[in-house]
């Protein structure tokens, strides 16, 4: 039997992107980006330049410069603070933020190196990452959160800008595997309690950085397990290497609200019901969101004590938008902890299986919310959330979300300078935004 790995190794190698694929990757740069100057500055870079070393990669939005481990590691985690980031149904994971921070650190160790990295290749180095990744992570029969696999795609990524030869890439792809944290809180509940967010929100840090130091130790001779990914029931092999009708990159789902993905459709499906039968928060006397299993698993705290137990949290979420509109959640920040209204509308919510909605999950994320107001019961339609990968966002709508996330973290003249970058960045030229993620923020 041949391996999986060697068999991925050279389907990443034999990858030639097409202008779709390309603007795809463009689309992911910039959603990422979004996701990372949405966050609130943090202190980090100094710990993490003590730990991983100096060298000159960027570490976004700062001004300063790491190595390429510290800038990876600070990249991704901004990039998933806000839970913001894209999102990958089948695997249930977070591709963009695994993939992007460790090609672009690859490139900026390349240029400091005087070789030349152009940008076609980077382009194509993170559709490689994404394909490679996201084959593996959707094809487990067990469930892991996304620092599980995000090595592996980050990996993917790295070897491909670096030109790794099939052998070498396989054995990069067997030590990211093999080395990456392999978390208690991979299980599911209720072996494990599932933890609902923090800074290495699902270990997606740590996994990139395994990932990126994975490449120079196959390059100089290290190996890992090839077999890795050849064992049932955990993977399902001819699900990895089966042929697929476009890359992979175009499945990842877009996030317009800054909150788990399982809030997403309750909270289109209940501003729907209002808007259209013009219901203020007050008039509401329940709500029942009718989900899936995995819409249960999370905290749906009523009073949440951090950001991180909001955003898990339908019925807080729920309470946040019908008093304040959908702008409260992009992004969700600390300010809206402690919200008395809220907290109010939120014990009015329940959240329970409905059987046509669990019949679909996990490849829909679809709910079905009902009313209690006026005297009356309002149910709306079954619900998927909106930026689906069926039913992807336009450019202009990226922006769009660009312009509304940053607001607050963001001065005018940096948007303009962002946005300006973003009109080459959609002709796959990606100096422009390089150059402004390097500087500090506006």
């Amino acid at each position: 039997m041949t391996y999986v790995l060697p068999q991925l190794a050279t389907l990443a190698l034999d990858m030639a992107p097409r202008a779709a694929d390309n603007n795809a990757a463009c689309a992911a740069v910039l959603d990422l980006v979004t996701a990372a100057a949405a966050a609130p500055p943090q202190p980090f870079a100094p710990a993490l330049r003590e730990a991983y070393g100096d060298g000159s990669c960027v570490l976004w939005l700062t001004g300063e410069r790491a190595s390429p481990a510290a800038a990876t590691f600070y990249n991704a985690l901004m990039s998933a603070r806000l839970d913001l980031d894209d999102g990958h149904r089948q695997a249930r994971g977070h591709p963009g933020a695994a993939v992007i921070p460790g090609v672009l650190a690859e490139a900026d160790r390349i240029d400091a190196s005087g070789a030349r990295v152009d940008d076609a290749a980077i382009l194509r180095a993170i559709v490689v990452g994404y394909e490679i990744g996201l084959r593996v992570a959707a094809a487990r029969g067990f469930y892991a959160r996304t620092g599980f696999w995000a090595g592996l795609a980050a990996a993917a990524g790295v070897a491909a800008l670096r030109g790794l030869p099939a052998a070498r890439f396989a054995h990069a792809l067997a030590i990211a595997g093999e080395t990456g944290p392999h978390m208690a809180t991979n299980t599911a509940g209720p072996a494990w309690p599932q933890p609902n967010g923090s800074d290495v929100k699902e270990g997606i840090p740590w996994g990139v950085v395994h990932g990126l130091a994975a490449v120079p130790l196959s390059e100089c001779g290290m190996t890992g397990p090839l077999d890795l990914f050849d064992h049932a029931p955990f993977f399902d092999r001819d699900a990895i290497l089966a042929e697929r009708p476009r890359a992979a990159i175009h499945e990842a789902y877009t996030k317009f609200y800054a909150a788990c993905r399982h809030c997403h459709a309750p909270v289109d499906a209940l501003l729907a019901l209002m808007r259209a039968n013009d219901l203020a928060a007050g008039e509401v006397q329940s709500v029942r969101v009718g989900a899936y299993s995995g819409a249960l698993r999370i905290s749906n705290s009523a009073t949440p004590r951090s950001l991180a137990d909001a955003q898990y949290s339908i019925p807080y979420c729920l309470g946040l938008v019908a008093n304040h509109g959908p702008q409260v959640l992009l992004p969700m920040t600390e300010a809206e902890l402690d919200n008395a209204s809220a907290e109010a509308f939120a014990r009015k919510v329940t959240v329970a299986i409905d059987p046509e909605c669990d019949a679909r999950f996990p490849a829909e994320t679809v709910v079905r919310v009902t009313l209690e107001a006026r005297g009356r019961q309002f149910v709306s339609a079954i619900t998927a959330p909106r930026g689906e990968a069926a039913c992807p966002p336009t450019w202009e709508e990226r922006i769009d979300k660009f312009r509304t996330a940053t607001a607050a973290t963001l001065s005018t003249a940096a948007h303009d300078e962002w946005v300006a970058s973003f009109c080459n960045l959609r002709d796959g030229r990606l100096q422009d935004v390089r150059r402004v993620l390097a500087r500090a923020r506006g």
